[in-house]
């Protein structure tokens, strides 16, 4: 059985239609990266898949349970086995990279011992490679840093999903490099099913097992990545014609 199983999924605001009938399922282990413009929808899709918002009509299976159903009580433990890698990682500023990793072991884990958190936050800041940094705060890192520390802090409660919502947004392309290979590393070494939305085609197709294209609320394709690239669907090879230019740019 697929580990994220979507079926005929829409989500409505007044006089707007967000997404409609979008069916699609992820293999456990398997990155699956979301492209699109702005505006497609697919932030919409994360946050569904997420349970953060709740869908017009359609069923969302996570781990064999639709959450689609789910009570907010429910979610709350259906949550527990996804981490959630924010847009600029959106650490908490007041707090050090020790206690934004353990922030979510802390709440749901009461009786943690500090020894434990101690571990917890030298195992991921190992997976992530970062170095003795838990005492320094978000202010101190680089972009790069931190979207390292937010990626540890989703691994802290060591859930089975990860999404990933813009990963490489606003880093250099050596940065956006390193986080891409740190994505697939986390998904191979820890049999992680990862989500990823994305638009930056370079780290799409560098990381993906799959690819789907949200286009004015509808998935108009998934499949693999080359079979992406030779897509004979317009709107698929106009979005990807910026890619196509500066793959075959000589300098």
């Amino acid at each position: 059985m697929s580990a994220i199983v979507v079926k005929n999924l829409s989500y409505y605001v007044p006089e707007k239609k967000i997404l409609h009938d979008v069916s699609f399922e992820v293999e456990a282990g398997e990155i699956l990266s979301i492209m699109g413009p702005s505006g497609s929808g697919k932030t919409t899709l994360l946050k569904l898949l997420t349970g953060l918002l709740v869908p017009t009509s359609g069923e969302i299976w996570i781990d064999g349970e639709n959450i689609a159903n789910m009570s907010e009580t429910q979610l709350d433990q259906a949550r527990l086995k996804m981490g959630l890698v924010f847009q600029y990682a959106a650490l908490f500023d007041s707090l050090n990279v020790y206690d934004n990793i353990v922030f979510s072991v802390t709440r749901h884990k009461k009786r943690t011992s500090r020894a434990e958190l101690d571990n917890i936050v030298r195992d991921r800041l190992d997976q992530v490679g970062l170095g003795e940094v838990e005492w320094l705060y978000p202010s101190q890192l680089s972009g790069g840093m931190q979207k390292r520390v937010g990626l540890a802090r989703a691994l802290a409660m060591n859930p089975a999903f990860i999404f990933y919502d813009e990963p490489t947004s606003g880093l250099d392309p050596l940065s956006a490099h390193n986080i891409d290979t740190l994505i697939q590393n986390t998904g191979r070494s820890l049999q992680v099913t990862s989500v990823v939305v994305s638009h930056h085609l370079p780290s799409i197709f560098r990381i993906s097992d799959r690819v789907a294209m949200i286009s004015e609320g509808e998935l108009i394709a998934i499949d693999l990545p080359e079979h992406i690239r030779d897509s004979k669907n317009n709107i698929v090879r106009a979005f990807l014609e910026p890619e196509r230019s500066a793959r075959n740019d000589t300098f």
